[in-house]
């Protein structure tokens, strides 16, 4: 009978065998029967493992594929914490304030009412016409994609500026978008031009801020008369809480 020696504690074994008798190691040639004789099926399996496990290659990772992981890792949790801040709630409570009845057709008036003469426009008045204006509704282009239903919005009027907030859902899922905007210009010539916004609590600039003004003005569309009266008034002063105007006698 032929016999290996353990490469780990040179203590000869049977050819037949896969493992080490004395300490576990594995032999380093393939198990053989005796003569004709057959190993045994359990002997036959674990050599077939361990003559794979030779004869397997090692998988050489290169730097790049190393930096392509960490990447894919970073990007991962990027995007995560981006779709968990798109999905959060940034919105701040409004004061509450008493209702006022037919509030779009008091706040024409109460534009038209400046005429030449100053006026004050409370910012509730603002927020209760734009919730009595209805619901804004949009149609895309195609019908597989989810329609966003419109929920609601809301101004908060600043120094020299504002915050205009719309609601709209996507699938049950209310997304939050915001944009702030400083007055500019001068008379019959106010502008308000964007400084920032936000998707939830994700903040956007740049190019991202470029495509949401246009979603934004589409929002506004049910007080397109009143804000083109304001842009081309006499005085328009932006104040916490108050919008001061003198439009074109």
């Amino acid at each position: 009978m032929t016999t290996v020696r353990c490469a780990s504690c040179s203590q000869d074994n049977s050819s037949s065998l896969v493992y080490c008798t004395h300490c576990g190691a594995i032999l380093p040639k393939t198990p053989q029967g005796d003569g004709n004789a057959p190993l045994p099926t359990s002997v036959s399996i674990a050599a077939g493992r361990v003559q794979r496990f030779k004869e397997a290659p090692k998988e050489k990772r290169s730097p790049f594929s190393h930096l392509w992981g960490i990447f894919r890792y970073l990007l991962s949790v990027v995007l995560g914490v981006a779709f968990v801040l798109a999905l959060m709630d940034p919105k701040a409570s409004l004061p509450d304030s008493r209702p006022i009845a037919n509030a779009p057709t008091t706040l024409q008036q109460s534009i038209l009412g400046s005429r030449g003469v100053p006026l004050t426009i409370p910012q509730p008045l603002i927020n209760q016409a734009l919730a009595q204006a209805g619901k804004i509704q949009w149609a895309l282009p195609v019908d597989f994609i989810p329609m966003p239903q419109w929920v609601e919005s809301s101004v908060v009027l600043a120094n020299r500026g504002l915050s205009f907030s719309v609601i709209i859902t996507i699938m049950s899922y209310p997304l939050h978008f915001s944009e702030s905007f400083r007055i500019s210009g001068g008379s019959r010539q106010w502008n308000l031009i964007p400084e920032s916004g936000s998707l939830g609590r994700l903040p956007l600039n740049g190019t991202l801020l470029s495509l949401m003004t246009p979603f934004m003005n589409s929002c506004s569309s049910p007080f397109a008369k009143e804000l083109q009266a304001i842009e081309g008034a006499e005085m328009v002063r932006i104040r916490p809480g108050y919008l001061d105007l003198i439009t074109r006698p």
